[in-house]
């Protein structure tokens, strides 16, 4: 996680329209994207969530592109997902963002996702930080985009809520982080976190639990090369998941699965 620096920087002036908050796209669901009982693999419902944020995100005066020659970045802090029903037996899945606004230096973004038939599938919720990646320093949203709309809570609104490290677990597993595992900014993508909290769990439990809801803390960022220990607490209704740096035991990400 980058440091709590504020960086300063120059406001942009935005031409808003509506279409700017909003954003949909239906995206075909692959054999490879199910999983045993053909329901859609979280790793997989997490990188199609992320691929319609960064669509959205490049219609916008921050868009990748100009982040980038900025050396500026997006990095994902908190998600929370509850699901109406988990996603099974899908030939595509529409999926609606909306940006939320900025408070401060924190960007805020909600997700819908839809079945074959149109009906809903979950609801989801996310904070995100912009940092400058020279300097390691958080960009104060509110004063480098002014045009954009401050966030406002809204009464049906997902809590992102807190989530605390126990030290007792079941069981753990160690990674090394991959090529593979990195995105454009060099760091884990953070899709990968997901993956490597639900191999913890044993074969059995996989099969036999739904998940019912989804809360992730991302902490800190693993890089190329780190081992890593994915480590697990878990009963019939919930899996605590600890990620953290074998060499220093640094705390990386929180997820909690709570199941139906």
């Amino acid at each position: 996680m980058p440091t709590t620096k504020i960086k300063q920087v120059k406001s942009m002036t935005i031409d808003m329209t509506d279409k700017f908050y909003t954003f949909e796209f239906e995206y075909p669901i692959t054999m490879a994207e199910h999983d045993l009982y053909y329901r859609l693999k979280p790793a997989a419902l997490l990188n199609l969530l992320q691929d319609c944020a960064s669509r959205h995100i490049d219609l916008s005066p921050f868009n990748n592109h100009d982040l980038n020659a900025q050396n500026l970045g997006w990095f994902l802090i908190r998600y929370r997902i509850e699901f109406d029903k988990y996603p099974q037996e899908l030939s595509c899945v529409k999926i609606k963002t909306e940006h939320r606004g900025f408070l401060r230096q924190t960007s805020f973004r909600d997700f819908e996702a839809y079945d074959n038939n149109g009906e809903r599938l979950l609801r989801a919720t996310t904070s995100w930080l912009m940092v400058d990646l020279s300097s390691k320093s958080l960009v104060n949203l509110e004063q480098k985009y002014p045009d954009i709309k401050k966030f406002e809570k809204r009464g049906d609104d997902l809590v992102l809520r807190r989530l605390k490290s126990c030290e007792d677990f079941d069981n753990q597993t160690t990674f090394r982080v991959r090529y593979d595992d990195l995105d454009m900014n060099g760091h884990v993508n953070n899709i990968v976190y997901m993956t490597w909290a639900l191999e913890a769990l044993d074969f059995d439990f996989r099969n036999s639990h739904t998940i019912g809801a989804i809360n992730i803390y991302y902490r800190h960022e693993a890089k190329y090369g780190e081992k890593i220990l994915s480590c697990v607490k878990h009963d019939d209704k919930f899996s605590m998941h600890l990620i953290k740096n074998a060499a220093n035991d640094e705390e990386i990400c929180l997820i909690k699965i709570e199941y139906k």
